[in-house]
């Protein structure tokens, strides 16, 4: 627990969390990004429950690249020494493509992200080059 001094209130382990059960692996997708979000100022703006599903998504997609991580992306398939496409692949595809549109959604990233500094960045990029 802590005190929100840009906020003016205490925030608790309740403040953060999910409007339902999240699998370990997914509550610490949650977990990872509530905190940056929260720190940002954008906890109230967020669909809570889009955040849910993006944090499920991302588990789908680690088991799938991780099943082709073990498996590589050719399995055996029906007949001897037949080698077919891993059906993991199609899962990793969709699923990536999933966790585009909910990042969008969330949203995940501030939708007009600060500016501040770019200037600077510019000028020392033009320097070094």
């Amino acid at each position: 627990m802590h005190f929100d001094h840009s906020k003016g209130y205490t925030i608790t382990e309740t403040t953060l969390k999910p409007p339902r059960p999240l699998s370990i692996a997914a509550r610490q997708t949650w977990d990872r990004h509530a905190d940056r979000i929260h720190t940002e100022g954008r906890w109230q703006q967020i669909d809570h429950d889009m955040l849910c599903t993006y944090c499920e998504t991302v588990e789908l997609y680690l088991r799938f690249k991780d099943d082709i991580d073990t498996h590589g992306t050719l399995v055996p398939g029906r007949l001897k020494h037949e080698m077919v496409r891993n059906p993991s692949l199609m899962g990793l595809s969709q699923a990536r493509a999933d966790l585009i549109r909910l990042a969008k959604a969330v949203p995940l990233v501030h939708p007009r992200p600060d500016m501040d500094g770019v200037e600077v960045d510019h000028f020392l990029e033009a320097l070094m080059a």
